[in-house]
């Protein structure tokens, strides 16, 4: 039977996505590949039908050329892409969610050199493309997008904090600044002008940074937007502050044109499972779509993101499922102060046409 192999699997988000992938697909093996195999060992015996092996991803071949699976989902860093070149001799789905947008181009280019090899899904949007997606939800109820805002706040006692605070630390050091589109242009914020805002879900206005995942490109093309940016508030999440559980926190603002007046957006998400859990559960969103395990035909070879892959209602409605809790305001004159609304079914705005 066809299998998937999961590397970095036994890790924070790694765990999750293996979970997430067992529960929607109880009957499809999987490989656990790590450097500590005892610990891959443990995820395997938890979700069952499931394999602990070693990789290494500095080795050609992963360390695992006698291995045959039918995807390669990457949830640890993919250094020197031998991941992605793995799955392209095989010529099967490669799906990576910790990329930089420096880094991506990398990715962009060995898929270039290779167009024909495989599917290959650029997945490092933040928690493997939750925000792009309830940012497109929202953008859909204008006629003509031109500001999007995306706040994160990342709670520190969530378990996959540290993990995706050292993650947001080597790609900023990467880039060394963080990508945003100020009046059309692309700008490079560091120091001072990287010092944003974000509004929690519980109207708490926190200090942040600005930060540059994939979203900062997936919204420019998706939407033509004149400006977009991602701040990262690090506190403590809403709903650990109303003594609940600690949550994945994101909040968009997204500003427009909608039957000629100028109206802003206003949507959040909170997911109790957390940081980790939400992310490797869109990871797998991702992984079933190219695979087309979801009952739409497999993806032929070709370059996607996550929102090329599925609607954000079809996104929003698996997070939801999952126990998400997702708000969206009607659109409200710019100067207005309204607060999202509870969206518990799916409305069906109008596709936005966003400069198209």
């Amino acid at each position: 039977m066809d299998s998937v192999l999961f590397v970095g699997g036994s890790g924070v988000v790694g765990r999750t996505a293996v979970r997430w992938f067992r529960t929607y697909h109880p009957d499809i093996p999987v490989f656990i590949g790590g450097r500590n195999v005892d610990a891959a060992r443990e995820v395997a015996q938890d979700v069952g039908g499931a394999e602990a092996i070693k990789i290494d991803v500095m080795t050609p071949g992963l360390g695992i050329e006698d291995l045959d699976p039918k995807a390669v989902v990457m949830l640890a860093p993919d250094p020197v892409l031998y991941g992605l070149r793995y799955a392209q001799d095989r010529q099967i789905p490669y799906v990576s969610i910790g990329t930089g947008l420096l880094e991506a181009g990398f990715e962009a280019a060995h898929f270039a050199r290779r167009p024909d090899a495989a599917p290959v899904v650029l997945a490092s949007q933040w928690s493997a493309g939750a925000a792009t997606f309830l940012a497109l939800r929202a953008a859909s109820f204008l006629d003509e997008v031109r500001s999007i805002r995306v706040g994160v706040v990342l709670d520190p006692d969530d378990p996959a904090g540290p993990a995706a605070l050292e993650d947001m630390k080597r790609q900023q050091e990467s880039g060394a600044a963080a990508l945003v589109v100020r009046d059309g242009h692309r700008e490079l914020l560091s120091g001072a002008a990287g010092e944003a805002s974000v509004t929690s879900v519980d109207g708490r206005g926190l200090d942040a940074v600005a930060f540059s995942p994939l979203d900062i490109t997936s919204l420019h093309a998706a939407t033509g937007a004149s400006d977009i940016q991602v701040n990262i508030a690090t506190e403590v999440s809403s709903s650990h502050r109303r003594g609940e559980a600690i949550s994945a926190e994101i909040v968009v603002d997204v500003t427009g044109v909608q039957q000629g007046q100028p109206k802003n957006v206003r949507a959040s998400l909170e997911f109790a499972e957390g940081q980790a859990s939400l992310t490797g559960l869109l990871a797998v969103l991702s992984v079933s779509a190219v695979l087309g395990l979801g009952g739409n035909p497999p993806r032929a070879a070709g370059l996607y993101m996550p929102e090329l892959l599925m609607t954000p209602d079809e996104a929003l409605t698996k997070i939801r499922d999952a126990g998400g809790v997702i708000k969206t305001g009607e659109p409200t004159p710019v100067q207005g102060d309204r607060q999202p609304n509870d969206d518990d079914a799916i409305k069906q705005p109008r596709a936005a046409s966003s400069h198209r």
